[in-house]
């Protein structure tokens, strides 16, 4: 009555899966990663600011914080943002939260060309290959590509841990905090 039977729901998925992620491909600033040579704080190119992104987990099963921090190629602050979140989340997904902050907040600040360091390189690799694309970490990862147009120049880079020690501060800070708390120019205390 109605022409040859519709296709499986299973087959309906994975196109718009497929379709999916070619849309967010075609769509977003080209993502690079490289390492830094050192464990040193190594300013960004020239013209672009460095966004330090961390994640922390607290003891409490429920409780999470998100630390972010803009820096000039002189090492000076632009600006920091340090915020607590309540839910159960894995390190990956709490890193993917603290790198969506930043971008963020990066974008509201109106900083247009980023480099982004964080030391979650599955997060870092996931972002760049658009592998991750269900669950609560496709959605982070969905937003990050939308965040990502925002910007007229955005890289995603992996740092050591000893060479992101402020954005963990802001977001260990953020563990023992109830709200968001934002700095420019002037750091936290």
């Amino acid at each position: 009555m109605h022409g040859p039977k519709g296709r499986h729901p299973n087959d309906l998925y994975a196109t718009a899966h497929r379709l999916s992620i070619e849309f967010i491909s075609a769509n977003t600033a080209p993502a690079h990663t490289h390492s830094p040579p050192s464990t040193h704080w190594c300013p960004p190119p020239h013209g672009k600011l460095k966004l330090k992104v961390d994640g922390a987990c607290s003891t409490s099963v429920w409780k999470r914080g998100l630390g972010a921090v803009v820096r000039n190629v002189h090492g000076d602050l632009m600006g920091a943002i340090s915020v607590p979140i309540t839910g159960c989340f894995s390190a990956k997904i709490t890193e993917l939260l603290a790198i969506r902050e930043g971008l963020q907040f990066a974008w509201e600040a109106g900083y247009d060309s980023l480099v982004v360091e964080t030391d979650a390189k599955n997060a870092i690799n996931d972002i760049v290959s658009g592998t991750e694309a269900f669950g609560v970490a496709g959605g982070i990862i969905n937003d990050i590509h939308m965040l990502s147009r925002n910007f007229d120049s955005l890289s995603f880079v992996f740092a050591p841990r000893l060479c992101n020690t402020m954005a963990d501060r802001l977001a260990k800070f953020a563990l023992g905090s109830l709200s968001i708390d934002v700095w420019l120019e002037e750091g936290p205390p």
